[in-house]
């Protein structure tokens, strides 16, 4: 997956829903209208995401809307209701010809009855000239990223 990355980023959020209500929004979702404060200095936000290509099986595309454009991306793993993985492939977002890799890998671990811990971890790098500074302002937008998509699924899950 992130073969010779420069960083990672892992967070956590326990869910008061079982994997198999949860899952599914890997594969289709849409977002609420919020506009957190950090997006609103040209970060990407997702506003939905869903498989464009195939059935959501390794190999099928997943594209997710934002508000600066699309991102398309290669699911790797899909073993329903445990594990999710993609790398993004395109995009039409200004910043992608800084972009050197971003892959995501969503573990799903069951806490008991009706509830499940997702860890999701995103290996990223940038490239080109502005590679150092841009592996930081990465850094600060996937942070920023991990902890509006956690709010969603736990929104999404619950309902």
């Amino acid at each position: 997956q992130g073969k010779g990355c420069a960083m990672e980023l892992v967070s956590q959020v326990d869910i008061d829903a079982p994997a198999d209500r949860i899952f599914p929004l890997f594969l289709n979702a849409r977002m609420d209208d919020r506009l957190p404060f950090a997006f609103r200095f040209g970060l990407p936000k997702a506003v939905s995401c869903s498989i464009i290509k195939g059935d959501g099986s390794p190999g099928s595309i997943r594209r997710c809307i934002t508000t600066r454009g699309f991102m398309d991306q290669v699911i790797e793993v899909s073993q329903p209701d445990s594990r999710f993985a993609y790398r993004l492939i395109d995009s039409d977002y200004w910043g992608q010809r800084f972009i050197g890799h971003v892959a995501d890998d969503i573990e799903l671990q069951p806490l008991g009855p009706g509830r499940t811990r997702v860890i999701r971890r995103t290996s990223f790098d940038a490239r080109g000239l502005l590679k150092w500074p841009g592996r930081m302002v990465m850094r600060m937008g996937f942070d920023h990223a991990h902890r509006y998509a956690n709010e969603n699924w736990q929104r999404l899950a619950t309902m």
